[in-house]
C-alpha cells in the first residue's frame, strides 16, 4: 500500500446534476474532488487547492471557461494543471478557441461519465510518467 495522496480534481459547472454525477464517478476512482460554479470561484479554488486537473464548462456566470483556462495556462504557478474544457459548444471556432487558450482536451456534452474518468486517468498517468522522467533526468 502506498502513502500517495489522491489526485485533486476541480469540477467547474453551473449545472448541479453534471457536478454531482461526475463527482460520484471520480470519487469512486479515489480522486479528491472540489467544485465551483463560477469562474471566480474556480480561480479561488485553484489558488487554494492546487488541483492536478480541472474539468471546466465554457459557459459560466461572469468570465467564460475560455478565460479561466487562459488564466491557468498563462500563470507560471498553474500552467501545468491539466484542463479539460467540457461544453455544449461544438462549433469549429469554439474548438479552435479551446486550443488557443491551451486546453489539454476539448470534450462536448453530453459525454458518458465513464469516458471522462478514463480520460482523467490517461492524462494523469501521462503527467506522472513525465514528472518521473524529469526527476530521473535531474538526478543524472
Amino acid at each position: 500500500m502506498t502513502d500517495q495522496k489522491p489526485f485533486r480534481i476541480l469540477l467547474v459547472d453551473d449545472e448541479p446534476g453534471i457536478r454531482k454525477i461526475l463527482r460520484l464517478f471520480l470519487e469512486l476512482e479515489g480522486f479528491s474532488v472540489f467544485e465551483a460554479i463560477t469562474a471566480n470561484q474556480a480561480i479561488s479554488v485553484i489558488k487554494k487547492e492546487k488541483p492536478h486537473l480541472v474539468i471546466l464548462d465554457v459557459i459560466l456566470c461572469g468570465q467564460t471557461g475560455f478565460d479561466v483556462c487562459e488564466w491557468i495556462k498563462g500563470n507560471p504557478e498553474t500552467r501545468d494543471i491539466i484542463v479539460f474544457l467540457f461544453t455544449a459548444l461544438n462549433q469549429e471556432h469554439d474548438y479552435r478557441e479551446g486550443v488557443r487558450v491551451g486546453c489539454n482536451l476539448y470534450l462536448t456534452k453530453p459525454k458518458n461519465p465513464k469516458d471522462i474518468v478514463e480520460k482523467v486517468h490517461e492524462f494523469l498517468r501521462l503527467k506522472s510518467e513525465e514528472s518521473q522522467v524529469n526527476s530521473n533526468t535531474a538526478k543524472e
